[in-house]
């Protein structure tokens, strides 16, 4: 358990709070690259670690993300007009450029210096696997992670997101916790073979109190749980922390890979960003229409918004007979269940009063993590993970391996080889 205290820092991201200056450090999602599809399209709201920013792809096709607030009156440029090479204020016309500085000033005469010293608020911004990247912090920006997605032709990677109601720590924590796949989607993951669910159907049931070996790494961590498998074999799935919101979630040798990024929007709401890619082939029409529909269709989107259909409201679709009789819980998507029980820890969860097992030790030290480099940065040190850019060639994985093989050899199966190199085949 946490303390009030403690449990503040860890979640609190708004005002200068230290976790968004720690987040800030990093390069985060901020938007889909759908989202401002077309050079001159309307402007698009953004929020991110409690500021209002506003986000549009100019004439030459350029992406720029400003402070939402006019500096004429703070009148919000998402009402403004793209057009012409810049983002113009619709009340006195004052228009600014992707990169802040104000390209037109109607309101002034000509002969006015005025235009030359405004500026709009303008953030580094990184688009890479249909994915807008922001750095929110101060000074220059550092180096985007190279991370597999990110450099994957467009037809190998499908990005999408969820609108969350929660503090987006216990969303990040779900997706570290490996030990709730046995419970809360038992008979969803039986349909496909998502995460390596051949081995995890025969092995889940049989060991649902997976082992784990947590290793910090340059970039976060590296998270083993070990399962029992057949006599002579252990069944793992090797999670990897991306410092502070990703996660690469495992999956089986040559099945789409996935990741997780879970953006803080304020202190109560979060951005759920799904990527999924497969690194040897584009991905087939059949896997990009199912993403598209939602997992068995009930994940759909609100027409016009990022939020899923079933949410808080409506109980998450839940169906009573069906939990008696086909699923654990009887909402009818893994990712629909997922976010009902984070949403239902409350818009930010009270750690104080929690109990946590040997099942917990990831969460545990993700926590620890986290806030130690919060605090560190509150005192002048920068956190080395946000300069991590090259550490990044890594999977993650699930896999069976004999039971002389180590926590560390079943990691190492996780690393990517050099760019020039040829994977190394896992046995």
């Amino acid at each position: 358990m946490l303390s009030p205290e403690m449990n503040r820092m860890l979640t609190r991201v708004e005002n200068g709070a230290p976790m968004g200056n720690l987040i800030g450090r990093f390069w985060i999602p901020a938007l889909l690259s759908e989202e401002i599809a077309e050079p001159d399209c309307p402007p698009v709201r953004v929020g991110l670690l409690g500021h209002r920013l506003v986000a549009f792809r100019d004439s030459e096709g350029r992406v720029g993300l400003l402070d939402a607030r006019c500096p004429h009156r703070s009148v919000d440029l998402f009402f403004g007009r793209n057009e012409q090479g810049g983002l113009r204020c619709v009340y006195h016309g004052w228009k600014f450029g992707v990169d802040g500085a104000c390209v037109d000033m109607p309101s002034e005469p000509s002969t006015s210096p005025m235009k030359a010293k405004v500026r709009a608020r303008a953030y580094p911004v990184h688009e890479s696997g249909g994915i807008v990247w922001a750095y929110l912090g101060p000074g220059q920006a550092p180096a985007a992670p190279d991370i597999e997605f990110m450099s994957l032709p467009e037809s190998h990677v499908y990005a999408s997101k969820r609108l969350m109601r929660c503090n987006f720590m216990q969303a990040l924590e779900g997706s570290l916790d490996t030990s709730h796949l046995t419970f809360l989607h038992q008979m969803n993951l039986m349909s496909k073979d998502v995460f390596g669910v051949g081995d995890f159907q025969r092995f889940s049931d049989a060991d649902g109190a997976p082992r784990f070996f947590c290793a910090d790494t340059p970039y976060g961590m590296s998270i083993s749980a070990r399962r029992d498998g057949d006599d002579d074999t252990y069944y793992w799935r090797v999670t990897q922390w991306l410092m502070p919101v990703g996660v690469l979630v495992p999956t089986a040798p040559g099945s789409v890979c996935r990741a997780n990024f879970f953006v803080p929007i304020d202190d109560r709401n979060c951005w759920w960003y799904r990527i999924r890619y497969q690194p040897e082939r584009p991905l087939e029409q059949e896997e990009i229409e199912e993403y598209d529909t939602g997992d068995l269709d009930y994940s759909r989107r609100v027409p016009g918004t990022y939020e899923s259909i079933g949410n808080k409201e409506n109980d998450y679709l839940i169906d009573r007979g069906k939990q008696r009789a086909e699923s654990f819980t009887g909402i009818p998507s893994a990712q629909l269940q997922d976010i009902a029980v984070q949403e239902s820890q409350g818009e930010i969860a009270d750690r104080s009063i929690e109990h946590l097992g040997t099942s917990d030790t990831a969460i545990a030290q993700t926590r620890r993590r986290l806030i130690n480099a919060a605090q560190a940065l509150e005192e002048g040190r920068m956190p080395p993970e946000a300069l991590a850019a090259s550490q990044y060639r890594i999977r993650a994985i699930a896999i069976t391996l004999n039971r002389t093989r180590t926590f560390d050899e079943a990691a190492a199966l996780a690393q990517l080889p050099p760019v020039q190199g040829t994977r190394e085949k896992m046995k």
